[in-house]
């Protein structure tokens, strides 16, 4: 049996995090033995099977033994991540580690001191590496004994910087986990929707990257009865400001922003009638997949992973970066649901079922010594 060190952010509900979620409980447990690290405790640590320890910081630890051990480490001044992550290791007999994502990069220095291997899964594609530091990338991609790359635009990307050994591992989700406890006509009504609007949903926080801005110039191009709901983390920025006021302001009751959901997304989800991506960049947003379970026709930018997805009647991928003709798209799909066939969607997102793609990822797991 394999002991893996998984370390990751917080195991929040972002696409990254509920990807590693999904890993963490469908592993096969006689095979591998997974420990979790995590610099933060997000909404699903406490859902974590019994099984699978759990390590925060000691800073953040809610034991005071802990936190008092990492003042003392302070005064003599030795790294309490360091200290941590090697006792870690060294009691529990862990055989390597599996750092989800490409942006904590200080924990490959702690593993060279250790000798421990590194597998790095990587969600990223290039905007995101604005975050990490010249060295800190040259380190992951030069020192992780395997890259995995959750679509073939972030595995091009990763072999374009010398690593043409990147594995590809696309994203999934857990079609049982998918469960909707209201209609969609009552949750659309609740929402405040005419039972004739054409409501769009977006998944994810309302970020520069992930598009918000667009709407600005998106909704001049669409009539007054297409609405847009906005699911996810509202963010503390200008950017968010700006357009939640001017949007308000010059087109009052076309959006709604519902902030972040947990028991109520998927009704939120499912009363949609499409789904719609504006980010910059995403590699292969799981928000996509669980809406194609759900049988929503997809439109977006071609932001990276989504093109690898929708194909036929899935949606239409706009290969601009105009507005208008993402307007166009919407349009397309409103007028013409005889193309787009709620069935076939449903089948296409099933070809990314969790036991499927984690059967790939065990096979990766088996491979490092």
């Amino acid at each position: 049996m394999k002991k893996i060190l998984f370390i990751s952010h917080n195991l929040g509900r972002t696409g990254s995090e509920m990807l590693l979620w999904y890993s963490l409980t469908n592993l096969n447990k006689d095979k591998f033995l997974p420990l979790l690290f995590t610099k933060d405790k997000g909404a699903l640590i406490d859902d974590l099977p019994a099984e699978i320890k759990h390590f925060l910081p000691y800073k953040k630890n809610p034991k005071k033994s802990l936190r008092l051990l990492r003042s003392f480490l302070k005064i003599f001044k030795i790294d309490s991540l360091e200290y941590q992550l090697s006792q870690i290791h060294k009691k529990n007999k862990v055989d390597f580690w599996y750092v989800n994502t490409i942006v904590i990069p200080e924990v490959y220095p702690i593993a060279k001191k250790l000798g421990v291997k590194i597998i790095t899964h990587a969600h990223e594609l290039p905007l995101a590496y604005n975050f990490v530091s010249y060295t800190g990338l040259e380190t992951i991609v030069s020192s992780s004994a395997a890259l995995i790359g959750c679509s073939e635009a972030v595995c091009d990307k990763i072999s374009g910087m010398g690593r043409p050994d990147v594995k590809l591992l696309y994203g999934f989700i857990d079609i049982n986990k998918i469960i909707c406890t209201k209609s969609a006509a009552e949750v659309k009504a609740n929402t405040g929707f005419a039972k004739d609007d054409f409501v769009w949903a977006i998944s994810g926080k309302t970020s520069l990257i992930k598009g918000v801005d667009f709407l600005v110039s998106l909704l001049k191009d669409l009539p007054g009865n297409i609405k847009i709901i906005w699911i996810g983390g509202e963010e503390d920025t200008g950017i968010y400001y700006y357009t939640k006021k001017t949007v308000e302001h010059k087109f009052p009751g076309r959006v709604k922003f519902l902030g972040a959901q947990s028991d109520e997304y998927y009704n939120y989800l499912n009363s949609a009638d499409a789904f719609l991506l504006l980010s910059r960049e995403d590699s292969f947003p799981l928000v996509m997949l669980e809406a194609a379970a759900l049988g929503k026709p997809i439109v977006g930018f071609n932001s990276g992973g989504i093109s690898e997805f929708v194909k036929g009647g899935t949606g239409i991928v706009v290969d601009s970066w105009r507005t208008k003709d993402l307007a166009t798209a919407m349009m397309e799909v409103k007028n013409n649901p005889e193309r787009f066939n709620v069935d076939e969607i449903k089948i296409q997102a099933a070809r990314y079922e969790v036991k499927k793609q984690v059967s790939i990822l065990e096979n990766i797991l088996e491979s490092i010594n």
